[in-house]
């Protein structure tokens, strides 16, 4: 009998089904390559891996455990990581170091998302110095992140408690040294929003609410060391006095006179100017301490800024406007004080560039001076 397939046409190759691949790749009918913690798929569209055999476990999404038992050895290297290097990274304050090393683990161990959070946080760190398994440590600084927020974002939604704002609190400020020390490629850098500018920024919006929520509580928290390190930096802020004369004071207060002029807005010719009276009084630190004095800042310094400026600022930096743009720039030159720290390498000078792209040739000259100390030659 003559063979009825037409000549030239070769057969659809058979490729075996398998049922251990993750469900989202399933969702999609796309091949899982089934790596762990995160199949490849998920680790390149920064999506939630959550694999079926481990959901028969019982816990969506979590690594399957390297050694027979029910221990997780990779989460415990991550913890081991965090409790004896990571910590020490996240601040200069040996009190702080200590509060990360041990209360903030102790927290974890009530509360499985904050020890998510803190195991990414370790896992990104892993990441930064081991560069032959960069692409395995990424793969669980996400998976525990994405699981840490989906637990979050639920507190956040349903009028948290003064207990539950307390984990929120620090769960962002963790998400912001994950944020900062995630992998980075050339072309894309993590939680980068639709103005160019990383969304770790606009988190500071979020803890300054919850700070309110535990202040306004009146009662003692765990979290006192970590709040109180921040309100120090505040107090130093407003008692330093640096000379007017000083470059950065001269430009920013050219920018102030010239957003009085052009800006009709009341309103809005008060944020940029509250905005530049705060970036000056964080200069005015680096100026006159003679620690700081030194060009060392420490990122909670950095921050201070951030979180002054986050209600009424940071929408405007979101929209990109002009003068918003302009002020930021200037702010990279603080931060990049602080960027001896591993997870700042390489921001400051991501974010002047941003500054730079988005801003039209007029208000180019007005960041000359910042463009000049980040090195920028143009």
């Amino acid at each position: 009998m003559a063979d009825s397939k037409p000549r030239g046409v070769v057969g659809r190759r058979h490729h075996p089904k398998t049922r251990t691949g993750c469900r989202t790749c399933k969702a999609r009918k796309v091949k899982c390559d089934e790596k762990r913690p995160a199949c490849g798929n998920c680790t390149k569209h920064n999506a939630v891996c959550e694999f079926l055999t481990s959901e028969k476990k019982g816990i969506p999404g979590s690594p399957v455990p390297a050694q027979p038992g029910g221990l997780d050895m990779q989460d415990l290297e991550l913890l081991h990581n965090f409790t004896t290097r990571t910590c020490a990274t996240l601040s200069d304050s040996v009190i702080l170091v200590d509060f990360y090393r041990t209360s903030a683990v102790q927290y974890g161990l009530r509360e499985e998302y904050i020890m998510r959070t803190l195991l990414s946080v370790s896992a990104s760190h892993l990441a930064y110095h081991r560069h032959e398994r960069r692409h395995h440590y990424q793969a669980l600084a996400m998976s525990h992140h994405q699981i840490a927020a989906k637990t979050a974002m639920e507190l956040m939604t349903s009028s948290p408690t003064t207990s539950q704002a307390e984990g929120l609190f620090l769960f962002s400020v963790l998400t912001i040294f994950f944020a900062l020390g995630y992998p980075r490629r050339d072309d894309k850098f993590l939680m980068v929003g639709e103005s160019g500018f990383p969304h770790w920024m606009f988190l500071l919006q979020g803890t300054k609410a919850f700070t309110s929520s535990i202040a306004g509580s009146g009662t003692d928290t765990v979290l006192a060391p970590l709040l109180n390190h921040g309100a120090d930096s505040w107090m130093a802020r407003e008692a330093a006095r640096a000379p007017s004369s000083s470059k950065v004071h001269e430009h920013l207060d050219s920018i102030r006179e010239l957003i009085a002029l052009r800006q009709p807005d009341a309103r809005l010719r008060g944020i940029y100017a509250h905005a530049i009276g705060e970036l000056q009084k964080s200069f005015s630190v680096l100026e006159t301490d003679p620690i700081k004095g030194l060009g060392r800042c420490s990122i909670t310094d950095a921050f201070v800024w951030v979180f002054e400026v986050a209600t009424d600022f940071l929408p405007l930096l979101r929209d990109a406007t002009h003068e918003a743009v302009a002020i930021f720039a200037f702010f990279t030159v603080f931060l990049s004080k602080a960027g001896s720290q591993w997870c700042l390498h390489g921001w400051a000078e991501h974010l002047i560039g941003r500054c730079y792209a988005l801003l039209d040739e007029e208000h180019r000259g007005w960041i000359q001076w910042a463009l000049g100390e980040m090195g920028w030659v143009c």
